[in-house]
């Protein structure tokens, strides 16, 4: 009996070791998914959480580089040209811009389980009918208010069933200045997303329907007169520098720091400042209305598999444990505290105001013009993109004026996609 223990020990022990051995050889072997984000990721950022837990549940290994959103443009084909690429991406363009360079993720994924609005305004190629993008931050153009502010001017912020005109947005915004001690009224991101919500409801667009084709319709009186107003209100109740190129500051950060009061930006900054702003209350408002309605902007970042990815079959691991599990996108969506792109998941806030903000923010979606739709199938920004927002800037700079500024980027977008203008 001795001797059959001091055997069954020796296996035993032999075993083990064997078994630890294999795992710090599966550990040598194993190759770490190789990430790209626009931004260095805050403390808590939902996704990069996400990966870890994935990461940490699977046994394998995380390499996040970052390339800032400007610089993708000239770095991604740079990486693409030297075989260099991620596997796995989160972005907001580059899969419109190359398509040839990533996967029809409808391949390997079930893309029925999508929100299929979400699913087009983020993922869907319009030449193609490819999606090569699944949303992974779904958002909407967002205003956020700060209460105490509001209170000290004496100031009843709107509501889902009374939303404010773009003259009282104004109004208000100068009595904030006056009575609510902020240094602004209002903040907008430097983002043209943020801005075409005013062309929008002033009843303008990019560009219009032309049978099977569009006409470029920048240089139309409507946005002429919303540009002219955006500017004025720079003027006058904005952080100028902001959208006239004078600064690199975050406007995100004027209004966490209390010296603006209302501030344009999206649903993807909501988490950031809950877990950040202490000093004030503040909460969401419903965007304004204009002389052709509403106005809200679907956006938001996917996630895509570059064809020559060295760890392609792990970023498709890692896709499916993400969105066809819905307890692992439930877990990104507690930390993320946006807008569900899954049928069926969505974030159930247990605090009263975050619930009363997320009733604002859904009301939103059901604003999105059918213009941005038309914009958004024309797939303009394939041929310019930055130079758009560089002649807003100038515009608000004072370098130019609103109809010369549109009028010469229309000119560039025509003689580029070979559309007709329609002024």
């Amino acid at each position: 009996m001795k001797k059959f223990l001091a055997c069954l020990l020796i296996l035993t022990v032999a075993a083990t070791m064997l078994f630890a051995g294999g795992g710090r050889e599966k550990a040598a072997e194993a190759q770490p998914l190789k990430v790209m984000l626009s931004e260095e990721p805050a403390t808590g950022d939902a996704l990069v959480s996400t990966l870890q837990k994935w990461a940490d549940e699977t046994g394998n290994k995380l390499d996040i580089i970052i390339i800032p959103y400007e610089d993708q443009l000239t770095k991604f084909p740079l990486m693409a040209k030297n075989k260099d690429l991620p596997d796995l991406l989160a972005t907001t363009r580059l899969t419109r811009l190359y398509p040839e360079e990533f996967i029809d993720l409808t391949e390997v994924l079930d893309i029925s389980i999508f929100e299929p609005q979400a699913l087009k305004i983020i993922g869907q190629d319009y030449k193609t009918n490819k999606n090569t993008t699944v949303p992974q931050q779904f958002t909407i153009t967002t205003v956020f208010y700060n209460k105490d502010a509001f209170l000290r001017a004496g100031i009843t912020p709107p509501s889902i069933a009374k939303p404010w005109t773009t003259e009282e947005l104004y109004e208000n915004a100068q009595l904030l200045v006056q009575k609510g001690g902020v240094k602004y009224g209002i903040a907008v991101d430097a983002s043209r997303a943020r801005y075409d919500n005013l062309m929008y409801i002033n009843g303008g667009s990019m560009v219009i329907q032309d049978g099977d084709s569009f006409k470029v319709a920048i240089n139309s009186p409507q946005n002429i007169e919303a540009l002219e107003k955006f500017v004025m209100w720079n003027n006058t109740v904005m952080p100028k520098a902001i959208w006239a190129g004078g600064t690199t500051d975050n406007p995100g950060d004027y209004f966490k720091n209390g010296d603006v009061g209302i501030y344009f930006s999206g649903t993807w900054n909501y988490n950031s400042f809950y877990n950040q702003i202490k000093s004030f209350a503040w909460g969401i408002m419903p965007s304004p209305t204009g002389s052709a309605g509403p106005s809200a902007i679907l956006g938001g970042s996917g996630l895509a598999i570059p064809n020559e990815g060295k760890q392609k079959t792990l970023a498709i691991s890692f896709l499916k444990w993400f969105y066809e599990k819905p307890e692992n996108f439930q877990y990104y969506l507690e930390l993320d505290k946006g807008l569900s792109s899954l049928k069926g998941v969505s974030y159930s806030p247990s605090d009263p105001n975050v619930a009363a903000d997320y009733a604002v923010m859904q009301a939103e979606v059901g604003k999105v013009a059918d213009t941005f739709i038309v914009d958004e199938s024309s797939m303009w920004r394939n041929f310019y993109d930055n130079e758009y927002r560089d002649a807003l800037k100038q515009t608000v700079n004072g370098d130019i004026t609103a109809e010369k500024a549109l009028t010469d980027f229309a000119r560039l977008l025509s003689i580029k996609s070979g559309w007709q203008m329609a002024y």
